[in-house]
């Protein structure tokens, strides 16, 4: 083989070289044991209080039963919601229990509008 067809071959093995390293890191595979990427510590905390919220709906209250909707779900005495036992049912109220504290959680009172005394109430 002459020297120009073996610099031509060696210069054209180091360009496929170049090219099959370049194309290397897009074939490479991902690392199985290595954790997924971790949120920041201030989100990951932010999530865990969002996690722990309880929102009163509503309550009914009656001889016969006491029942409340907590987070869009209807739960009675005893029942547990996000981590928290459902210890008592009040008329505008309810009492949660969680790792030894108690939770109370309060219905917002509505802003009725009253006619006036005076007027009809009509425009």
């Amino acid at each position: 083989m002459s020297d120009a067809r073996v610099i031509k071959a060696g210069c054209i093995l180091a360009l496929a070289g170049l090219l099959a390293a370049g194309a290397a890191p897009a074939l490479a595979l991902k690392d199985p044991t290595r954790p997924p990427d971790a949120q920041p510590a201030k989100a990951h905390k932010a999530a865990a209080r969002k996690a722990l919220r309880w929102t009163l709906g509503s309550t009914l209250v009656s001889p016969r039963r006491r029942t409340a909707v907590i987070n869009g779900r209807l739960v009675g005495v005893g029942e547990t919601i996000n981590g928290a036992r459902v210890v008592e049912i009040l008329p505008s109220q309810v009492r949660l229990r969680r790792e030894g504290r108690d939770i109370t959680l309060v219905l917002l009172k509505q802003d009725v509008k009253r006619p006036s005394r005076h007027g009809s109430g009509k425009p």
